[in-house]
């Protein structure tokens, strides 16, 4: 998937069950996620065409 806003979104949501979560294994590993879906972004923005 090609969109950036997507993983921006996804990205969102990990860090709010992030929040939720009541184990700190799990709140590191949905903050993991949040970063690598943060990490998607940015390289579909850097690859997208100038203009």
């Amino acid at each position: 998937m090609e969109d950036a806003a997507f993983w921006r979104r996804q990205a969102a949501k990990f860090r709010e069950e992030a929040e939720a979560a009541k184990d700190a294994v799990q709140t590191a590993e949905l903050l993991d996620l949040a970063a690598v879906c943060e990490q998607v972004a940015a390289e579909i923005e850097d690859r997208a065409p100038a203009g």
